[in-house]
């Protein structure tokens, strides 16, 4: 009897074991199983042989499963006295089981002057090469994948082909909405064409709104309004390439208020800041059939000045607000409740969390003395497959 157990339980093994060599060596079976699994898995696949990762990273490798989870921020550090070629980043790890960053330089890129992110959409970065003045140049564009350490350097951009038609680039900027397809698009590249076009038709920009740093949501790229300015504001359609306007909250702040408009958690937020002090903030919700914005949240950063008094700039006057900080990110999981969302502040040397609900605040990475070199707003790292 229990010779025959034995023999059984060895078969058993032996044809599992002949079963997952089949599997294992089989690329097409193998792709089917690991295309359903998510990217935390993934990424530890990656590490089992060379074949492995070489069949993950590959350019046709899309898995079905994507995810939203925002790991962390990239902050850029102005290396002062320095030039711009390979700039450094630092990384502002928002999750529970933190792990070394994607990248703190872009060693990849051979360019003279270096580059210049301009937008992250769900995985995917934007980022130009910068001129003789360390500005964005707005003839070169690439496309990077942190977590697969691919890039792609889009073509250059073609103008009309009339000569009287004055082509002057305002904004760029990515949409990628992996739910709907693998390919992204940037007013308007297509990675599904390879190529760029004009599309649309010529309109008069409203004097109200701020054509710069446009923000992907719903399937379109909605722009914010110019400091003080009331009315609504204009969105383009990426699909139906149209733009639109689209309703804003009523504003009654003062005339040089802040604000800061950011997609999180699948979510259009709206930060208005309500007084002149601009430590009080209204934050709202668009709902996404786009009948009105809600509100969502009320903010309240005086607690942070009172315990961090290095916020309170000397050189405020009339015209400048009293405090000096920077938004780095609205985080906002699919995963987690309302009550676990949060907004991380930049102030002289650290990253600041506050939390929506109670408006407590804690450390969440202390920059030291250097921390004031880092400038500008932040870059979400999503973890994401998708091919350049």
């Amino acid at each position: 009897m229990g010779s025959r157990e034995t023999s059984s339980s060895n078969s058993g093994q032996i044809l599992s074991s002949s079963s997952a060599m089949i599997i294992a060596g089989n690329d097409d079976i193998l792709t089917l199983i690991l295309v359903c699994l998510p990217p935390k898995s993934l990424l530890k696949f990656k590490t089992v042989s060379k074949h492995w990762l070489s069949l993950i990273s590959g350019p046709r490798f899309t898995p079905k499963l994507y995810s939203r989870t925002i790991l962390g921020l990239f902050a850029r550090r102005r290396r002062r006295g320095a030039r711009l070629k390979n700039p450094e980043y630092g990384f502002i790890n928002l999750s529970p089981n933190p792990s070394p960053p994607p990248f703190q330089s872009l060693t990849f890129v051979d360019h003279p002057l270096g580059v210049w992110f301009l937008q992250c959409c769900n995985g995917l970065m934007l980022y130009s090469s910068v001129d003789g003045h360390g500005y964005p140049d707005k003839e070169t564009y690439c496309i990077y994948n942190p977590t697969t350490n691919q890039h792609r350097v889009l073509p250059g951009v073609q103008g009309s082909d009339d000569p009287s038609c004055d082509l002057r680039i305002l904004d760029v900027n990515l949409a990628f909405d992996p739910s709907k397809s693998s390919h992204y698009k940037v007013e308007v590249y297509s990675s599904k064409t390879g190529t760029w076009k004009l599309s649309g038709s010529p309109f008069a920009k409203p004097l109200n709104v701020a054509l710069c740093d446009g923000v992907f949501w719903n399937g379109a790229i909605h722009w914010g309004r110019n400091p003080g300015c009331r009315g609504d504001s204009i969105c383009f359609d990426v699909e139906e390439e149209k733009f639109r306007d689209y309703p804003m909250p009523t504003f009654s702040g003062h005339i040089f208020h802040a604000s800061h408009l950011e997609e999180s958690g699948g979510h259009l937020y709206l930060m208005e800041c309500t007084d002149w002090d601009t430590l009080l903030y209204d934050v709202y919700q668009m709902e996404r059939n786009y009948s009105g914005w809600f509100l969502k949240y009320k903010v309240d950063f005086h607690p942070i000045a009172a315990a961090f008094p290095e916020m309170y700039s000397d050189i405020a006057g009339d015209i400048l607000p009293p405090y000096s900080y920077t938004i780095y990110g609205i985080i906002v999981q699919e995963e987690e409740t309302d009550d676990d969302s949060f907004l991380v502040l930049h102030i002289t040397n650290k990253a600041i969390r506050y939390n929506f609900k109670d408006g407590s605040f804690t450390i969440l990475s202390d920059f030291g003395p250097r921390g004031g070199e880092y400038f500008g707003g932040a870059y979400k790292f999503i973890e994401s497959f998708a091919s350049v």
